[in-house]
């Protein structure tokens, strides 16, 4: 009987010191968290803006995949190819040397792209306010940006295989121009990097019909756009979903986080 007096005081005890700490540890300990591509989990999946996606152009959530976590930022790649669009509209142009004489140019700098512009331009109207401040901008891309050659190649990021670097247009993005593969390959889309190619400075690395990196001239029309952007951790909390992509994350600033956030619009010349 002592004994049995004994456990249940323990048992009390437990219990009572459970029911004294305050929700906010409690909550610490369950509240899901991003990650990066795992190996045997794969990838973790949140939604944020909106963008035509539907044949008819009916404005969706955007589907982002979580390729890693560095520290106190996240690297998110967009899931489907948003849209057809020239990487930069004049090829000799995007090919050419500043000291060329006859059309100066920018030796393949992706900054000054018409790409690089539109992302950082009139793409940023996808977002809500409060959404644009929780991205932390890349110093070299600006805030949204497509990735190089290499980061499709890193493993670290999921891409270990021709197959892992497949995408897949929107019906909005097939019906506006995108390129589609025959079924046999696979119905996906190529899709612009932000790298010149080094066999034709006219062109830049994109995906091919394996999924394999090969180039295209810049001005072509219908490669696709998969962006990409930085998350800044420690000014969002996760509002709902479960991170799979049939129930992605949703996301919203921490509480007072309405710094205004300013972004310049650059006209395309």
């Amino acid at each position: 009987m002592i004994r049995t007096k004994k456990f249940f005081s323990v048992l009390l005890a437990l219990v009572m010191v459970v029911t004294m700490l305050p929700l906010s540890a409690l909550a610490e300990e369950t509240e899901p968290a991003l990650r990066g591509w795992d190996k045997k989990e794969g990838y973790v999946y949140l939604t944020l803006g909106s963008f035509p996606q539907t044949a008819e152009g009916e404005r969706l959530p955007i589907l982002w995949r979580v390729l890693s976590v560095d520290g106190d930022r996240a690297l998110i790649l967009s899931e489907y190819i948003l849209e057809a669009r020239p990487l930069h509209g004049d090829y000799t142009q995007y090919a050419n040397k500043p000291t060329n004489k006859k059309k100066p140019g920018f030796s393949g700098d992706y900054t000054q792209t018409d790409m690089a512009k539109y992302l950082n331009g009139e793409f940023t109207a996808n977002f809500a306010q409060g959404e644009l401040y929780i991205l932390a901008e890349d110093e070299a891309f600006g805030m949204f940006f497509l990735l190089s050659g290499d980061e499709l190649k890193n493993k670290a990021y999921g891409f270990t295989s021709n197959e892992s670097r497949k995408a897949w247009g929107t019906e909005y993005a097939l019906n506006n121009g995108l390129f589609k593969y025959m079924s046999h390959r696979g119905s996906h889309s190529p899709y612009w990097t932000r790298t010149q190619s080094t066999s034709n400075v006219k062109a830049a690395r994109c995906t091919k019909s394996q999924g394999e990196l090969g180039y295209m001239t810049v001005d072509r029309e219908d490669e696709g756009m998969r962006p990409a952007c930085w998350l800044r951790l420690e000014q969002i909390r996760i509002d709902s979903g479960s991170g799979t992509m049939e129930d992605p994350f949703t996301l919203l600033p921490v509480p007072g986080a309405d710094e205004p956030v300013v972004i310049e619009v650059t006209p395309l010349e």
